[in-house]
């Protein structure tokens, strides 16, 4: 009897775990099938490109606080396909439209000692990129020194230095060609990576400490370490030579000398004592859609401003262009000066992307034409 009844409590737990396994089993069957329906019913995201809404400037062939020797130069640069690009420097202004690949090349005149320009790349649309660059010009010969002592360059701009000029436009335009598989990202990563060569430099600022073997600068909120050599010359005007201890601080100086990027080292070889110069004219870009056009007087985003025989006129797709070629709906670029209330003084250069209201903006539509098609007279038939 003892027997019977312990086989019937086993058979009765085994069948209980049994029912008990079965109803977690199917419970957890129902949860799967209702989480899967879910996921089904929710939107599948949409992956956006990192490089998509990407638009950037940069220069190739140039790095910032250059020293050169020629007062000509010739920017190359890479920014997004049909960027407008403006250049803003102390005697001139001046727009040129990047190409296919955003390539572009500008030519400048540079004046003695440091030139200070603006580079801003744009559209039609909100983006705009701009690019702060310091050029000095200068025909003093400058020869490396026989050693060079430790110190830091610490300019936010020194660190983002583009590659010796070793790109114009030219050979810009055959590596894009050469490397159609490559995407154009990791072609502006190689035209834009840091150089590793020495290279000539000019620092500017007031002296703001300085010793026997360094002095250390500051202008416009950047700060930069100078290291001093034994063979370091000291200059004051154009060619008057001073003295190491004639420097002071508060003294207004631009020392020359090379700059090595792997230690971060600068050493002049020469440093020049000069009157600080004074405050740039206040110049800006604007950008904005044609309203009226009124003779030399044209109107844009409630703004208007006047073309002059001295406003550089550019109207893309124009040769000799004309206020006359301008029609509502262009989209128009103006680099103007501005006077000390911060109103239009005058207006330097326009560049006029052409709308559809514009005949300058259509395609030609015998554009394949033969010069026998075009030029062909109807026949006495009216054929």
């Amino acid at each position: 009897m003892k027997k019977e009844v312990l086989i019937a409590i086993i058979a009765g737990l085994v069948l209980g775990l049994i029912i008990t396994l079965g109803i977690y089993t199917a419970n957890r069957s129902l949860s799967a099938q209702r989480t899967k329906k879910q996921l089904q019913n929710q939107p599948t995201p949409t992956a956006i490109p990192a490089e998509a809404n990407a638009k950037s400037l940069n220069l190739t062939s140039h790095e910032n606080y250059d020293l050169v020797d020629a007062s000509d130069q010739t920017l190359n640069g890479v920014a997004w396909p049909n960027a407008v690009i403006g250049l803003i420097s102390e005697t001139e202004s001046q727009f040129v439209k990047a190409d296919e690949e955003g390539i572009f090349s500008l030519e400048l005149q540079l004046v003695k000692g440091f030139n200070e320009i603006t580079l801003i790349a744009t559209d039609e649309t909100e983006a705009s990129q701009t690019l702060n660059l310091i050029l000095t010009y200068s025909t003093s010969k400058i020869e490396p020194l026989t050693y060079a002592l430790p110190g830091l360059i610490k300019s936010a701009h020194a660190a983002e230095a583009s590659p010796a000029g070793e790109t114009v436009t030219e050979k810009i335009k055959e590596r894009l060609q050469d490397t159609v598989n490559e995407g154009l990202v990791s072609i502006k990563e190689q035209l834009t990576s840091k150089s590793t060569a020495p290279r000539k430099k000019a620092f500017m600022g007031k002296v703001t400490n300085l010793d026997e073997s360094s002095l250390n600068l500051s202008y416009k909120e950047q700060d930069f370490a100078v290291n001093l050599h034994e063979n370091t010359i000291y200059i004051k005007g154009t060619n008057t030579a001073i003295d190491r201890e004639d420097l002071q601080v508060d003294d207004f100086v631009i020392t020359m000398g090379f700059y090595d990027p792997k230690t971060e080292d600068f050493t002049a070889a020469r440093v020049s004592l000069i009157n600080e110069p004074e405050p740039a004219i206040s110049r800006q870009l604007i950008k904005g859609k044609i309203t009226e056009v009124d003779g030399q007087k044209v109107s844009f985003n409630s703004k208007s401003l006047t073309l002059t025989k001295n406003t550089d006129l550019k109207v893309n797709g124009l040769d000799k262009p004309a206020t006359e070629d301008l029609a509502l709906g262009d989209n128009l670029f103006a680099i103007v000066t501005l006077d000390s209330n911060g109103d239009i003084d005058k207006v330097d250069a326009v560049y006029i992307l052409p709308g559809k209201n514009n005949p300058a903006g259509l395609t030609p539509t015998n554009v394949n034409a033969t010069e026998s098609a075009e030029s062909s007279p109807p026949t006495q038939d009216g054929e």
